[in-house]
């Protein structure tokens, strides 16, 4: 099997799950994705398709080290020091106003109630939109999606040639047939067109874990096709790409249940280190082993590859369908945690 690296953080304190037990939290609106049968190959990629945005907060990657915020834009020209620092490493703030303020001639952006920071400190990302498919029958073939933008071949192991069609990345694909050349398979994704098994997610059906009922709800992470299922009983009903732990974080893998759910919260991890990082408003998050979870990750968009630091980080309208659909239901509060009387739903992650 090959691995795909990449790189994002992903653990969680659970000082913070402790706290957050006594905070109300909204609710979150969400955009239901329209439901399908089997993905059949697309003419253009998902990127190109204008959706609403899901997500209520802006975002933004923290661009110096040590970044100073101040609560207000005034402080920094009048010589007076900071209120804190936003530390050294991979950090990123949601912004409480989107609105720019100006002071003489700075920029500056609200992120929290007396919180700012110089805008030229920020940068301002747009998460992705990449949604996977809900699905009203049992697909009948393997289906999945281009993880990089490729050039499909007219033969299994050939080179592309002059004229060959570009598949975009996220471009839907249905697996005809498959061939297998030299160390790797090829599959047939229409009539004449083929591609190689390390350009493309696959969601495949599987077969029940031991353990979950017939009537169970259950979710699928498989860790080498970098796509998450969910089921209810024998069939799946909805797939999509994720991005789980890169090899020195690896994602647990077993058979768990989800313990507990947070609409969204802040994550951080290896304090003092190179690889700290601190991730604010975190959404949609479901743990189901220690400090693993499945959650929205609004940093990235290289989903289908490995990109984290040990969680399943997935798009952002895929963790919000997800959160809604799985157990423990949740109460008026932030957090819920699963109980017997409202237990948590399977997670089965395996490579």
């Amino acid at each position: 099997m090959t691995t795909r690296l990449k790189f994002n953080p992903c653990f969680h304190f659970l000082l913070s799950f402790i706290l957050a037990l006594i905070l109300a939290a909204g609710a979150l609106a969400g955009i239901p994705p329209a439901r399908a049968d089997t993905p059949l190959l697309g003419d253009t990629s998902e990127s190109e398709v204008e959706l609403p945005p899901v997500l209520p907060l802006t975002y933004a990657k923290v661009v110096t080290h040590h970044t100073p915020v101040y609560e207000h834009p005034l402080y920094e020209a009048m010589g007076l020091g900071p209120s804190r620092s936003l530390g050294a490493g991979y950090v990123w703030v949601s912004l409480a106003d989107t609105q720019v303020i100006s002071q003489g001639k700075q920029a500056w952006y609200k992120i929290n109630e007396n919180e700012y920071v110089r805008a030229d400190q920020l940068d301002l990302f747009t998460p992705s939109t990449f949604q996977g498919v809900a699905l009203s029958a049992q697909p009948q073939e393997i289906f999945g999606w281009m993880i990089f933008d490729t050039y499909a071949s007219a033969e299994p192991g050939a080179v592309a040639g002059s004229g060959a069609p570009l598949l975009p990345r996220y471009t839907p694909i249905t697996v005809f047939e498959a061939q297998q050349v030299g160390e790797w398979i090829w599959y047939r994704i229409d009539d004449t067109h083929w591609v190689e098994q390390r350009t493309v997610g696959l969601a495949i059906v599987s077969p029940r874990p031991e353990g979950v009922g017939p009537m169970d709800k259950w979710v699928e992470v498989n860790l080498y096709e970098q796509t998450l299922a969910a089921y209810e009983g024998d069939q799946m009903v909805y797939a999509t790409l994720i991005s789980s732990g890169l090899p020195q974080w690896a994602t647990a893998q077993g058979l768990f249940q989800i313990w507990g759910k947070v609409d969204q919260a802040k994550m951080s991890g290896s304090e003092g280190y190179s690889d700290y990082y601190f991730l604010e408003d975190v959404p949609w998050t479901m743990y189901f082993e220690r400090g693993f979870a499945l959650h929205g990750a609004y940093w990235h968009d290289r989903f289908g590859r490995q990109h984290s630091h040990g969680c399943v980080n997935m798009p952002p309208r895929d963790a919000k369908w997800l959160f809604d659909w799985v157990t423990p239901t949740t109460g008026p509060y932030n957090w819920t945690l699963a109980t017997a009387e409202n237990p948590g739903t399977w997670v089965w992650v395996h490579d």
